[in-house]
């Protein structure tokens, strides 16, 4: 029963990521893409106007640099998963080293828990993320 669960969801997140970069068979540019992550980020975080601007020239610079290397390699003839996943992961890595210099300490780390990277984060009881390794010191 829940291996049956698992491949539900799992088929569930797939199709929403692949509708997420195709809209009636038209495939969505990175530029329109990184806009509904602006606007999504902008209410998530409540960003400032400048950082929403500033957030909005990181995501689209990236998401056009990421989608260019792709093409370039698929252009070229690369074949290996392992390269691309590489590639994927350095334009990620550029992105929130970008990020940790516009958010604030807590925007950045509802930024992360927002892609999947901030595992290492849990809410106080506050409403302020913490990393959990501090929190237990202070029980």
């Amino acid at each position: 029963m829940k291996r049956i669960t698992l491949l539900l969801i799992a088929t569930i997140v797939l199709l929403g990521a692949n509708s997420a970069f195709a809209q009636d068979d038209k495939e969505i540019t990175p530029e329109e893409y990184a806009a509904k992550q602006v606007k999504s980020l902008t209410s998530k975080l409540q960003l400032t106007e400048s950082q929403e601007f500033y957030v909005d020239s990181i995501l689209t610079t990236n998401y056009v640099g990421l989608k260019n290397q792709i093409d370039d390699m698929q252009r070229s003839g690369m074949q290996d998963p392992e390269n691309y996943r590489r590639c994927s992961e350095m334009w990620q890595d550029k992105t929130i080293a970008a990020m940790k210099k516009v958010l604030d300490e807590q925007q950045f780390i509802k930024y992360l828990k927002h892609i999947g990277k901030g595992k290492d984060y849990k809410k106080g009881k506050d409403g302020k993320y913490y990393l959990k390794s501090e929190l237990k010191k202070q029980k």
